[in-house]
């Protein structure tokens, strides 16, 4: 396949140098210069650890219209809250049948691009795709070096327009069997664990964060209090899910299952999975735990929430915390409803538009 990897950093990165080891053609683009900078005339990727394998990139650039141009696949690797520029950018040089999967699309991420497409006046037939979770668990030790340090077993993925999803996934399935086709974007969206993990694990721990105490993100940090706190978090998050006719495992199932973790309590299963094992913790709140975390996560699933007067106090908690230390709106900021293009007296009626067009192309005729 021709594929584009949208985004350097460590899961671009890795996708891309895993991609081309299996004989595909692929393209990685980066907004700026400085994280290719070493690839561009080696043009290789190595990867350690879970995956021992080398792939030779066919082009490296900060073009993005060359690095999509005559591609299949568009995967796009990048922080959630870059999406909508990425949408923005990526608009104009569309064609017809490719695929676009973000990697992941955290909380409606396929919502928010699908929209930003559109603003930019999308007249191509594309499909959207969202992953719930990243496949890799993967850092980078020098550009065109990365270390893969686990492996999902299973990655559950939705699309736009949801009758394609068979497709798309057979297509993905080429690369990596992990990848299973989801019901709808809510399933993938409020599947979204990583908005319970990181947020809570770092509020949590303000006191060492302030005085940039390193500690074991996941073991150290994660007390049994933190936990507890975790738990309360991850049954509002299931309440709102089921409140939409979704099941959505509870972090704990989630973390098993993912993982090949043996059955555990919350607690023993986060201070017992080796691919946590050694994780630092941040020494500052402006990093994506929160900056993405928060607006692209716990924000929507506020928003939804209150839409259907379902209560999440916890959830709110943890955006009024953010928003103090990093003195930022984001409720204001984040994927709040009005960036999805929904509405609190119609939300049904919208998401049930979105399950059933038959192209992109349709949604905002659907809403005429």
């Amino acid at each position: 396949m021709n594929i584009a990897i949208i985004g350097a950093g460590c899961g671009g990165q890795a996708i891309a140098g895993y991609l081309a080891s299996k004989g595909n053609k692929v393209n990685l683009y980066n907004r700026s210069i400085e994280r290719i900078q070493p690839l561009l005339n080696k043009k290789e990727i190595e990867l350690q650890g879970e995956i021992q394998s080398k792939g030779k990139l066919n082009l490296v650039t900060t073009d993005i219209s060359k690095a999509v141009r005559e591609t299949e696949l568009i995967m796009v690797v990048t922080t959630a809250t870059g999406h909508y520029d990425i949408a923005t950018a990526l608009a104009p040089h569309l064609q017809d049948e490719q695929i676009i999967v973000l990697n992941p699309g955290r909380t409606f991420g396929s919502l928010e691009f699908m929209n930003a497409l559109l603003e930019r006046g999308l007249d191509t037939d594309v499909t959207l795709a969202e992953a719930n979770t990243l496949i890799y668990a993967t850092r980078i030790i020098r550009p065109g070096l990365s270390d893969v340090k686990g492996i999902k077993n299973s990655v559950s993925l939705s699309v736009i327009p949801n009758h394609r999803t068979s497709h798309v996934v057979s297509i993905l399935n080429e690369n990596y069997p992990q990848f299973y086709g989801a019901k709808s974007f809510l399933t993938t969206s409020l599947g979204n664990i990583g908005a319970v993990f990181h947020p809570t694990i770092t509020l949590l721990n303000r006191e060492k964060i302030i005085k940039k105490e390193t500690f074991d993100f996941y073991r150290e940090g994660a007390t049994r209090k933190v936990v507890d706190y975790m738990e309360l978090v991850d049954n509002e998050r299931r309440t709102l899910a089921r409140t939409f006719g979704v099941n959505v495992q509870s972090i704990r199932e989630w973390l098993c299952e993912r993982y090949n973790l043996p059955d555990s309590d919350l607690f023993d299963a986060l201070h017992n999975n080796p691919f946590y094992a050694g994780l630092a913790s941040p020494t500052t709140f402006d990093m994506r735990y929160l900056t993405e975390d928060i607006p692209t996560g716990l924000v929507p699933f506020s928003e939804l929430s209150k839409s259907v007067k379902v209560d999440t106090d916890y959830i709110d908690d943890l955006i009024n915390k953010a928003s103090m230390e990093l003195k930022v709106d984001f409720r204001n900021q984040g994927r709040n409803l009005n960036r999805l293009g929904l509405s609190a007296n119609t939300i049904f009626e919208d998401l049930r538009r979105v399950f059933e067009l038959e192209t992109i192309r349709d949604y905002k005729a659907s809403a005429g």
